[in-house]
């Protein structure tokens, strides 16, 4: 033990061991800063990812309720361009015969 006492020489290397235990400091805060960034840096992600996946889904939503909105206006000209065609054919017979 004494031969580490002699290695170590705290008094006269003082010094050198607090400049080693506060750059050891520095290390280990500039650590606890980096998950930190990275913390925040994944949670930007997931809510940019979400704002995007929320934008998606509104598209969609909106995209299907034109659809349906296009749909009754394609029903609805297919039944007018039937009763048309129905009443050109009554006028066929009138005209023509059966």
């Amino acid at each position: 033990m004494k031969q580490w006492k002699e290695k170590l020489d705290w008094e006269r290397n003082r010094p050198f061991y607090l400049i080693m235990a506060v750059l050891l400091a520095m290390v280990v805060y500039q650590q606890f800063l980096i998950t930190d960034l990275q913390e925040r840096m994944m949670n930007i992600e997931s809510s940019s990812y979400d704002d995007q996946l929320n934008n998606i889904r509104w598209e969609a939503e909106t995209a299907l309720s034109e659809n349906r909105e296009q749909e009754k206006d394609i029903l609805q000209l297919q039944k007018h361009s039937a009763t048309q065609n129905w009443r050109l054919m009554e006028m066929e017979w009138d005209t023509y015969g059966k």
